[in-house]
């Protein structure tokens, strides 16, 4: 596997217990991995830790070969920004702009000029088959399209790594199977590596590996060890 981002021997805690004991974890180019597991068992902590949010402890986070700890906190902002894309359980869009608005602000604060941010925000909204909603603003719009649009943002700047925290927690069975198929597509066409994070079947049955955090530690299916 081309691994792009793993994790070594991650220790987080928090007081006296340990929300990631030792855990290690790789996901390759243009894989799909969903992390499973009960509410506090840790699964948060370790996506933002590979996500440079947070510091583990005791352990290396590397991303294409580099330590995450080796940067200071702008550069670890600067590859969340430019090179990582995240889609969270209640899409986090900004209500007071369109959707179109919201997709392209990824590029905005990158520096593409804002036509061309624009363009692109649109095509990724059509790809999503939500383009008619490209100028209504979130209170106009389904649960569905308004989490379709924050998949829209994570990948319009092409990331190399998607996060996914619990992404569809706030819609019903048939909008997040559509926000699930739009991440696996989306991101497949790109070679993106994604990690969802959850504690449905129903969403980890669209990854194609499953891992789940127990006590700290991660596992594997069975059928998955060498």
């Amino acid at each position: 596997m081309d691994s792009v981002l793993c994790g070594r021997g991650l220790v987080r805690r928090f007081g006296e217990r340990a929300a990631l004991d030792g855990v290690d974890f790789e996901v390759g180019r243009g894989e799909v991995v969903a992390v499973m597991g009960p509410s506090g068992s840790g699964k948060s902590t370790l996506l933002m830790c590979l996500a440079g949010i947070d510091v583990p402890d005791d352990g290396v986070v590397e991303f294409d070969g580099k330590g995450l700890s080796t940067m200071n906190e702008r550069g670890r902002a600067e590859l969340r920004l430019r090179r990582f894309g995240f889609v969270f359980q209640f899409g986090e869009l900004v209500p007071e702009l369109t959707l179109a608005e919201n997709v392209s602000l990824p590029l905005w604060l990158t520096g593409t000029p804002r036509r061309r941010a624009t363009a692109l925000a649109r095509r990724m909204l059509e790809e999503l088959g939500i383009l008619e909603h490209a100028d209504h603003r979130t209170s106009e719009v389904s649960g569905g399209e308004a989490q379709r649009a924050a998949v829209a943002r994570a990948l319009v700047h092409r990331p190399e790594v998607v996060f996914a925290d619990e992404p569809t927690g706030a819609l019903d069975t048939a909008n997040g199977e559509l926000v699930l198929e739009a991440i696996v597509a989306a991101a497949a066409s790109r070679d993106a590596a994604v990690v969802i994070v959850t504690h449905e079947p129903r969403v980890a049955a669209f990854a194609q590996r499953e891992v789940t955090l127990r006590d700290g530690r991660l596992h594997e299916p069975a059928s998955l060890l060498p």
